[in-house]
C-alpha cells in the first residue's frame, strides 16, 4: 500500500495516484511495500492487483490462496 506523506491514509490499490483522503499524489510505485494480492491470474482481483489485508490468506472472489508480492 502506498501512504500519503501529507495525511498518512493509506490506499488500498497498486494503481492508486492520488489520496482517497486529500487527493494529495501518492508515490510511485517503488516505494510501495509487500503487498497481499491474489494468486489466480485468472482472478480479476490479480489483475487489477486489488490489495488484501495482511491477514488475509484466501481471495473472497475466486477462493484461490493470496500471497505477498
Amino acid at each position: 500500500m502506498k501512504t500519503c506523506a501529507n495525511c498518512g491514509e493509506r490506499s488500498y490499490r497498486v494503481e492508486s495516484r492520488f489520496c482517497l483522503k486529500c487527493g494529495s499524489t501518492l508515490p510511485d510505485a517503488e516505494d510501495v511495500p509487500d503487498i497481499n494480492i491474489c494468486t489466480n491470474p485468472d482472478c480479476d482481483y490479480h489483475k487489477t492487483k486489488f490489495i488484501y489485508p495482511d491477514g488475509a490468506r484466501f481471495c473472497d472472489i475466486c477462493g484461490s490462496k493470496t500471497a505477498h508480492a
